[in-house]
């Protein structure tokens, strides 16, 4: 009768080892990345941007856009242009905030068709809600010496455009100007 015992094996080794651990790494990396919690990561509500306040003057072509002139030496400048949503009948809107001269402050109304005599004392046309609307880090006080008008902006082909301004004149020499234009 014919030995039917199989013969032995030759150890297979090294290899096998290999692959074995090559394996099991492979699975544990990919069983790391489908159980990572989404947790870390955070998802907001509105797909755009956040939008953030610009330090500087605003370019010349934004002020011809806004048809608005910042004066010239103004100082701690800052603005929002917050765009309309695409249709022809959106607004786009301009906040801006700067520091200015008596001077300044002059050039800056006259480029709205308005003067400083125009400045209605204790009146906050824009507040201090209008600026958390956008999310603004601008403080308007409450305290202090307050002005504002409103202007309408002339017409620049089919848009016309209105303009709401505060001024803060508590240091007379250097007064903080507060705009919101719409175009």
């Amino acid at each position: 009768m014919a030995d039917m015992t199989r013969p032995e094996r030759k150890q297979r080794g090294l290899p096998v080892a290999l692959l074995v651990a090559a394996c099991c790494s492979f699975l544990l990396v990919a069983a790391a990345i489908l159980l990572t919690p989404i947790w870390p990561f955070e998802f907001k509500d509105n797909a755009l941007p956040t939008r953030q306040e610009k330090q500087g003057v605003p370019s010349a072509a934004l002020q011809k856009t806004f048809r608005l002139e910042v004066p010239t030496g103004a100082r701690d400048t800052s603005y929002l242009v917050v765009p309309g949503d695409g249709s022809a009948e959106s607004d786009q809107d301009l906040y801006l905030r700067f520091r200015t001269t008596p001077a300044g402050l002059k050039q800056f109304l006259t480029s709205l068709d308005r003067t400083t005599g125009d400045l209605t004392a204790g009146n906050v046309v824009l507040d201090q809600d209008d600026i958390d609307s956008v999310d603004l880090p601008w403080k308007i006080g409450t305290k202090g010496r307050l002005a504002g008008l409103y202007a309408d902006i002339p017409e620049q082909g089919d848009r016309a455009g209105a303009a709401r301004v505060t001024v803060d004149e508590t240091d007379a020499s250097a007064p903080l100007v507060y705009a919101h234009v719409t175009v």
